[in-house]
């Protein structure tokens, strides 16, 4: 028996311009045991949305006379509930920025393999249903399948997500191309899921896929890369989601240089905690990653009931020496502490990324730029320290790809992404 004959029959509507793509997803879906009604007209497709009332809407957005966008806005004059998945063969992350602020649930590239498409209908049909699906993290897939006695000293805490998708823009700093970035709702043991709203094809948010620490941190897995997204992890961290689905090009949006951006849009989707619980790294003994001296690059962790980091820098002037030690209680503390802090750099720093063909994206008022013993675009400076403080925040986005929190006190000292991933490693080794 299948599982949507099990949990009950649900009804799909399938509004498609190409009637051949219409009936092999219909053959699909009833395969898995849900009634399915097709239709390639967009005026017919909003009668039978009316007569017959579907508990989920595949529909397609460029379609004759009347186009999916607009049928969306008419379904939810009727029924703001309905879920709406929306399929595209043309799409842009502008079309599907859209389509998620009128309240589409999903919205899929085609061609798109049947059984990612079969398994976002079942995530509208059944939202509760807490199996892991095809797109959970390889850590915690990994993790699920060892022995108990197998992993490390753990503390359960409940898993969260977001209780709305949310919708922001911005500029990627490597590519200085307007994107935008899509924060949706995932089910427990999900993970944090990168998907590439061009393609389709997805990455998990895990230490196993780092490609590069050069400047920001880089994932990339099968033709999948996604850069600087250190930010928004830092965000997700300080908040405890642990299961999202992150829709956007090649690179999360630097935004205003800062986190802040990011902890809005997560406090304007609501946070909600889940079914099942997430398991925290116990640190037990010291793990650590170069030589501990004031005059060195080290970065280590050591046990502590609590989860704290201690940064240290010295610079030339302005910045001078600056050390923070931040405690981290919730998303509240964070947001006042250490989501306003931007990134800074050093004007030769900045040519030689130019002459690498970087950060495009770099503008006068997304980062503090330092130079000649002065900050050279004159920004105001949000704290005394902000430049330390930036670093407290790369450095919980970067810990975060362990695929959980951690109860121990990071000490750093001049440490930068590569560092920080080195550490991590050690840590998902140990598990």
């Amino acid at each position: 028996m299948t599982e949507s004959v099990h949990m009950g029959i649900r009804r799909v509507l399938i509004v498609d311009g190409d009637s051949r793509l219409a009936t092999l997803l219909a053959a699909a879906l009833k395969d898995e045991g849900f009634q399915v009604t097709c239709t390639v007209d967009g005026h017919e497709a909003l009668k039978l949305f009316n007569s017959s009332r579907p508990d989920v809407i595949l529909l397609d957005i460029w379609l004759p006379g009347m186009d999916g966008i607009e049928i969306l806005q008419a379904v939810r004059g009727i029924d703001a509930t309905c879920p709406v998945i929306m399929l595209s063969g043309h799409g842009t992350i502008a079309m599907a920025v859209k389509a998620i602020q009128l309240g589409a649930f999903d919205y899929v590239e085609k061609p798109c393999p049947l059984d990612k498409l079969i398994d976002s209908v079942k995530q509208a049909c059944f939202p509760h249903h807490a199996a892991v699906n095809s797109q959970s993290s390889p850590v915690t897939s990994r993790l699920m399948n060892r022995p108990r006695s197998a992993l490390p000293s753990t503390v359960a805490r409940p898993q969260r997500t977001l209780r709305c998708s949310v919708v922001g823009y911005g500029l990627g700093l490597q590519s200085g191309v307007k994107t935008g970035i899509i924060l949706e709702p995932m089910p427990p043991d999900s993970g944090i899921v990168f998907r590439n709203i061009a393609t389709g094809e997805t990455l998990s948010a895990s230490i196993d896929f780092v490609a590069s620490t050069n400047f920001c941190t880089t994932l990339h897995q099968n033709g999948v890369t996604v850069r600087t997204i250190e930010h928004l992890m830092s965000a997700l961290h300080a908040y405890g989601i642990s299961n999202l689905r992150v829709q956007i090009g090649n690179e999360v949006p630097i935004m205003d240089g800062s986190a802040a951006s990011f902890c809005q849009l997560i406090e304007d989707g609501g946070v909600v905690e889940q079914a099942g619980e997430l398991e925290e790294f116990v640190v037990d003994r010291c793990y650590q990653v170069g030589q501990v001296d004031p005059a060195a690059k080290f970065i280590l962790v050591e046990p502590y009931d609590g989860f704290r980091v201690s940064y240290r820098l010295q610079y030339p002037e302005p910045l001078g020496v600056q050390e923070f030690a931040y405690e981290h209680r919730n998303g509240t503390g964070y947001c006042f502490e250490i989501a306003p802090a931007r990134t800074f750099a050093f004007v030769h720093e900045v040519e030689k990324m130019h002459e690498m063909d970087m950060i495009a994206g770099g503008r006068l008022n997304n980062v503090i730029l330092l130079g000649d013993g002065k900050i050279v675009n004159n920004v105001q400076l949000r704290f005394p320290d902000e430049c330390v403080r930036h670093k407290v925040l790369d450095l919980i986005g970067d810990l975060y790809l362990l695929g959980k929190s951690i109860r121990g006190h990071v000490r750093a000292n001049m440490t930068g992404h590569t560092e920080n991933v080195a550490l991590v490693k050690q840590l998902s080794n140990a598990l």
